[in-house]
Parts: C-alpha cells; structure tokens; sequence
C-alpha cells in the first residue's frame, strides 16, 4: 500500500471517529433535554403543593401534605433540590411542615447515607441536608464531618452544625476554627445563627486565656475567635470578660476584645479602652481610638484627644475619626485642635457638608 492511500485511509478514519463523536454529543445533548422536559413535567404538580404549605389555607395544607406524601420516587426526585433550598427561606409552621415532608421522603436516611459516602460531592450534600432538616439524629454526623479529610466537607459541617445549637455544638466549631484559621468566617456566621446560646461556652473561652499563665498559642485563638463572636451576637453580659482580657494574650486577642467591647457599645468600658492607646502596638492603639468613637460620649473625648498626635498617623486619623462621633463635645476638640489629622477630618467633614 503507498503513502498516498495510507493518508486517505487515514483521513477516512479521522473523519468517521470527527462524525461519531458529533453524533454522540448531539445523542447525549437530546437526551439531557428529554430528561429535563420530563423533570419539569412532573415538578410543576408536586411543585404548586410544596409552595401551598407556606402559603394555603389549613383545608389547602392538609390535602397538599397528603398529596405530597404519596409523590412517586420520580416526583420527589423532580423537587427535592428546590424543596431544601427552599427550607431556610421559610419561616416557623411551614418551615416545620416542609421538612416533615421531606422526613417522610425519606431523606434524612438518604442524608446520614450520602454524609458517610466516598464522594466528597455526596458528603458536602449529605451534611448540607442535615443541617436543613434539622433532626437530632443528624447531629452526631455533621460534629464528626468537622474532622473530614476534605476541607470542603468541612466548611459545610460548620455552617451546618449552626442548626443544632448547644454548648457541646459550640465546644466543637470553636475547637475546629481554633485549628483552622481560614474556617474564621464560617465560625462566626454559625455563631451569628445560633445567637445567645453560644455565650456560656465563649465566655468560658475568654476566661481560659485570662487564667493561663503561660500564654498558650491555642487558648489564644480560642479567645480571639470567642471575642469576636461574642461583639456579633451582642452579648453585653460578656463586657468584663472583654476588658479583663485585654490584659492576656497575643496583640491578636487585644484587637479582637477591642472591637467586641465597641461593638457592644457599654459606656462602662471607656476606661479600659483607654487604657490600650498607649500600647506598643499601633493596631491595638488603632483599634482602641475606633472603639472609643462607637462608644462615644464625653468621657472618651479626653483619651482621644491626647491620641491626635500619635506618632502614627493612621492612630491619629483613627482618633480623629473617632472625636466626630462623640457628640458636639469631640467636634469643638476637633475644630481647636492644630493636629494635621484633625485639620483634615474636619476639612473633609466640611466638604460633605457642602455637598
């Protein structure tokens, strides 16, 4: 056989295998839409009754409840998604409703089941779903996936133990982002959810930081991440916890407890703001002038005052900053001050003013 008829059988085959893979895509592409079309032919009955739970007369809730209850596997696949997805978007009586369904679907045990599969995809499903549904049962499941190996599953299980709001739930998220610094942002959304309840074992953080006298890396995180939670769920029972710490730990924690205590807002805690403006670090010194500024109030102005001319200028603007918030009081220092930042908040302010 030459060259020549090597190339054209070559290209022959070429052109088959281009054809059959074209072939192939459009067969698949068909049949995903049949499938959808389907999908979304068997979703728009059961669909109208899931939204009827949130929205119908008792009369409507008890028949789409019966109606929902005898749904064909193929129906409740068409509706499961949307079904959990809708779950946090309601409110008392038909959020309740809507995951009894769900339980008699079956899907609490198909959740336990996809939480201990191999599929990091199935885990962070399952998990997720726990935490929708919100049975005790699942709670054992979503504490052990703070330990996956993915950290994927990981993050969901801390977003989802917030459904499960008790001390040992909280012990457990605030050990896990204590290891894990980059789970910060998900700890604290949780904390957010669970609210007052995680107080006690915060505060219990807090005072494990100010009774260790040997400066414990971890303790430390633990306290860090218990005072900024405790700024975010309000707890003003937690202030001398806050200001007792402030003489513990790393400069982290001190930031941390500073920006808790303004958040708070007690007038109480001026003082012990004050008292970090002279401390070494310029970010302690600046988190203190913007907490007394959230604080604000006559007793702040003094400590600030003296803070306009700090040697660092971001400390000092902080503090500038600040005066504007503590009433007529803290403008007239402002406005007789020579201090460049405050000639600067000031011309700023009037240039706001103007606008």
């Amino acid at each position: 056989m030459t060259v020549a008829h090597l190339g054209y059988v070559g290209a022959l085959v070429l052109t088959l295998a281009c054809l059959f893979v074209v072939a192939a895509l459009v067969a698949i592409r068909l049949l995903k839409d049949r499938a959808e079309r389907r999908r979304l032919t068997l979703r728009a009955p059961v669909w109208r009754h899931v939204l009827t739970l949130s929205t119908g007369e008792a009369e409507e809730v008890e028949d789409a409840q019966a109606r929902l209850a005898a749904a064909t596997p193929a129906e409740r696949e068409a509706v499961l998604a949307d079904a959990f997805a809708l779950v946090p978007k309601l409110r008392g009586d038909a959020r309740e409703r809507l995951r009894d369904v769900l339980r008699v679907w079956g899907s609490l045990d198909a959740a336990l089941a996809n939480a201990a599969s191999r599929s990091q995809v199935r885990r962070c499903r399952g998990i997720y779903r726990l935490g929708v549904l919100r049975d005790p049962s699942g709670r054992q499941a979503v504490l052990d996936a703070l330990a996956d190996r993915d950290f994927a599953v990981r993050r969901m299980a801390v977003l989802a133990a917030a459904a499960f709001p008790d001390d040992v739930v909280v012990e457990h998220l605030l050990t896990t982002a204590a290891a894990e610094p980059r789970l910060r942002r998900e700890f604290l959304g949780s904390i957010d959810r669970i609210g007052s309840a995680a107080v006690p074992v915060l505060r219990g953080a807090l005072s494990e930081v100010t009774d260790d006298p040997d400066d414990n890396v971890e303790l430390d995180r633990r306290g860090y991440l218990a005072a900024a939670a405790l700024g975010l769920v309000g707890a003003i029972q937690a202030v001398p916890d806050l200001e007792a710490a402030l003489d513990h730990g790393s400069d982290t924690l001190k930031v941390a407890c500073i920006y808790a205590l303004g958040e708070l807002g007690a007038g109480s805690s001026v003082i012990a703001l004050s008292g970090p403006l002279g401390h070494r670090s310029p970010d302690v010194r600046m988190a203190a002038a913007r907490a007394l500024g959230l604080v604000g109030g006559d007793w702040a102005v003094p400590a600030l005052a003296t803070t306009l001319h700090d040697d660092n200028v971001e400390v000092a603007r902080a503090a500038a900053n600040a005066l504007r918030r503590c009433g007529p009081r803290g403008r007239e220092v402002l406005d007789d001050s020579r201090a460049p930042v405050a000639l600067e908040v000031v011309a700023l302010a009037g240039l706001g003013a103007e606008a």
